[in-house]
């Protein structure tokens, strides 16, 4: 429009001079052009009254009436300022798989390979324990992402999305790399797995309340826990599959009926492992053992940092440390913390 403008000036000045017999006819031709344009006027007016409007007008008027269109959900530029928003965090989190998997995954240690795993069979390797573990990982790492992108992103709309397609390339690029590891392999089930964990995250971070309700925790168990001769002595950085159970933790905080009475600090907990299934435990003679626990429990976040009654550190709540324990407590299980009773749905002796 501003270069039609520039190219309509330029040709009135570049006109020749009008000469004054020519002035008359044009006098003519603008009252004729002035009479057409006061019947168009008046047509107009007449059809405005009866509530009609000529669909070129219609177009007009809906265009120079209409609200700006709204911001989009999501977009490709949303998922670039989400990225850039979290780059320490993807350079911290590719920093430690890369330790943990050429220190105790043995990356690098073969030509790739394919392995079919199974899900949760007596007959598997890990009893399903290393299908939940991908799952939670996965969910732990788009949830941190999440929490980052809604905190430093310019457009934090969508963020639970970025963050869960950026925890599950992580862990398929981390299953890659497993496919150049003899003792581990690449998995089609922990992909599923990812895909699995990537998507509770998605639904926790949108369902409202949600996440305020429901807490998805690792509970590494002391010895006590476990049978004589289960240790750590293989010195990895995670601990073994033989002391992980995972829980869900239900928090009654995050009900309004009940996060103004004493209830608050009760959680209810719905957990699973799998014992035997590991050498350590074949070598002990143990037998395979597939349970689900289901107990109560103290909310720890609620106990220390809540805004009850009991004197806690809810003043110091926002401070580093007080940040670092509410996240830790949110996805790791604190030992005897809760009680359990437990049934074993599967025992095969050896």
């Amino acid at each position: 429009m501003r270069a039609t403008a520039i190219l309509a000036c330029l040709g009135v000045f570049a006109s020749p001079p009008i000469a004054p017999g020519a002035l008359m006819p044009m006098a003519q031709a603008a009252e004729a052009t002035e009479a057409i344009a006061e019947d168009r006027k008046k047509a107009r007016s007449a059809k405005a009254k009866s509530g009609t409007l000529p669909p070129r007008e219609q177009t007009d008027q809906r265009s120079s009436g209409a609200a700006p269109a709204p911001p989009s959900f999501y977009s490709m530029n949303q998922m670039g300022d989400h990225l850039w928003s979290v780059r320490w965090e993807l350079a911290a989190i590719g920093g430690a798989l890369a330790v943990v998997g050429l220190r105790d995954w043995g990356w690098g240690d073969s030509n790739f390979q394919f392995i079919k795993e199974g899900w949760f069979a007596k007959n598997t390797r890990h009893g399903g324990m290393d299908k939940i573990g991908h799952a939670f990982s996965t969910f732990v790492i788009a949830d941190l992402l999440t929490d980052q992108i809604r905190a430093n992103a310019a457009n934090p709309n969508g963020a639970q999305f970025t963050a869960a397609l950026v925890a599950f390339g992580i862990m398929g690029l981390g299953e890659t790399l497993d496919g150049f590891a003899g003792r581990h392999r690449f998995s089609r089930e922990d992909i599923a797995a990812n895909a699995v964990g990537a998507a509770f995250s998605i639904i926790r971070n949108t369902v409202p309340g949600m996440r305020e309700k429901l807490d998805w925790r690792l509970l590494y168990t002391p010895a006590s826990y476990e049978k004589p001769g289960i240790t750590t002595s293989d010195a990895g950085i995670l601990p073994p599959y033989e002391r992980q159970r995972y829980v869900m933790a239900l928090k009654a905080s995050g009900f309004d009926a009940l996060k103004k009475t004493p209830l608050r600090y009760g959680e209810l907990h719905l957990g699973f492992d799998a014992r035997g299934f590991e050498k350590k435990e074949r070598a002990l003679g143990y037998p395979i053992e597939r349970t689900f626990y289901v107990g109560v429990g103290l909310n720890l976040n609620e106990v220390l940092f809540g805004a009850g009654q009991l004197p806690n550190f809810a003043r110091h709540r926002d401070t580093l440390p007080a940040r670092v324990a509410r996240k830790t407590f949110e996805y790791i299980q604190v030992p005897y913390t809760a009680t359990y009773g437990e049934h074993r749905f599967s025992t095969i002796r050896r």
